[in-house]
């Protein structure tokens, strides 16, 4: 499944929405201060449903990729069902949160990781969000490709 960012196809709507966690004291975290912002990335394959995010994760100390997580939304029997194989640690892998095992990750991303599981699970409304990003990306992606379909039926026809 190859992913691209949200906002290559929706950048006002990226700009505007996109989470940054500021760390103003890291005593307690195990994270240096500052800002990370979470980058969305979504499966842009055609005819894809894996209700899935990879949140790049961008520190404004280095402005570079300090954590890959992937995070699903859906239940166990979702994912079992899409994936067509049941294994509870492919699930446990496509449901997340998790550090993307095919990744770099930084020293930080356990830290990254934890603080990102506790937002994640607990903001309903930040989940509803990204539910959101991904229904409009997902649709953005099959009018392209349906409309890149179109165009090559023309040019046939010709």
């Amino acid at each position: 499944m190859p992913y691209a960012f949200f906002h290559e196809l929706c950048p006002e709507l990226a700009e505007s929405e996109t989470r940054t966690i500021t760390i103003l004291d890291n005593s307690s975290l195990g994270l240096p201060a500052g800002d990370y912002s979470l980058l969305e990335m979504f499966c842009n394959e055609r005819k894809c449903d894996c209700r899935r995010v990879f949140f790049n994760i961008v520190s404004s100390l280095t402005n570079d990729v300090v954590a890959i997580i992937a995070y699903g939304w859906e239940g166990k029997k979702f994912y079992a069902k899409w994936m067509g194989d049941d294994d509870p640690e492919v699930i446990r892998e496509l449901q997340g949160p998790i550090l993307n095992m095919g990744s770099p990750q930084s020293n930080l991303a356990p830290a990254i990781l934890d603080l990102v599981n506790d937002i994640i699970l607990n903001d309903s409304a930040y989940v509803e969000r990204i539910k959101m990003h991904y229904l409009i990306y997902r649709s953005k992606i099959e009018r392209r490709t349906s409309s890149k379909r179109r165009r090559g039926k023309l040019k046939l026809r010709r």
